[in-house]
């Protein structure tokens, strides 16, 4: 952890003694996302469940150079939560009587962006784009999984609430965001954006890649997508 934090200050401060003169920005960003996880495993309980509807976040700090008034890159540091939440009503021996179940399951990441971004005109008001990775770094993965609101752990400890040994311990996730950027007075903006993500790498570790009822296994991977707002204020340069 104390790497990870040496690392983006340091830079911080190459970005500042580079490129102090060319249009160094600062901010901090907030996002609320609907998140999920394609291919969900149950680890061999023999029950895929429904998907329900999961809301997830993040916040960060953004630091990024413009290299003209219409493209630049850009970095920081933040944290976010993913996952998924889960359904389903079945009876745990055949013919017995069917219960409620209820499973959740929530990430929490320390994150590292790296982003092209790319400004339409030098109005007010601009279309922004941006493409680029995340690279994800998994602090911890809790899980909730009930039984007709009880909570339910069975003698193979699947129910246990601390299951970061899980997973893997990073990701890798393809980013792109849109929206507008907004000046509200000189050097200082916010930005509006809708942002998706996909994660390339399986999240589950190797001794969790449990087949599902048809005896095959597929990989897991984090997804979301939602509303980002961003406020920063251009340092050294001009709007």
């Amino acid at each position: 952890m104390i790497k990870n934090y040496t690392l983006f200050f340091a830079f911080v401060l190459i970005l500042s003694s580079s490129f102090a003169q060319k249009g160094l920005n600062l901010g901090i960003n907030g996002q609320y996302t609907g998140i999920t996880i394609v291919n969900q495993n149950s680890w061999g309980n023999g029950h895929e469940y429904d998907y329900k509807l999961t809301n997830g976040s993040a916040f960060g700090l953004d630091v990024g150079y413009n290299f003209s008034d219409k493209i630049g890159i850009y970095s920081g540091f933040g944290m976010m939560t993913l996952g998924q939440d889960y359904t389903d009503s079945y009876s745990e021996i055949d013919g017995g009587t069917s219960s409620d179940w209820e499973r959740s399951l929530r990430f929490k990441y320390n994150v590292i962006p790296i982003m092209l971004k790319f400004t339409g005109s030098e109005m007010r008001v601009n279309f922004i784009g941006g493409f680029g990775i995340i690279y994800a770094m998994m602090k911890e993965a809790k899980q909730t999984w009930t039984k007709d609101g009880v909570d339910w752990n069975n003698i193979d400890d699947l129910g246990n609430q601390d299951v970061t040994d899980r997973y893997v311990k990073n990701d890798i996730i393809i980013n792109m965001e849109m929206g507008a950027r907004i000046f509200i007075i000189d050097h200082l903006y916010v930005d509006a954006l809708i942002d998706f993500g996909y994660g390339l790498k399986d999240i589950n570790a190797e001794g969790w890649h449990t087949p599902d009822n048809k005896g095959v296994y597929n990989a897991s991977h984090n997804g979301y997508g939602g509303i980002k707002i961003g406020i920063a204020y251009v340092l050294f340069g001009e709007e």
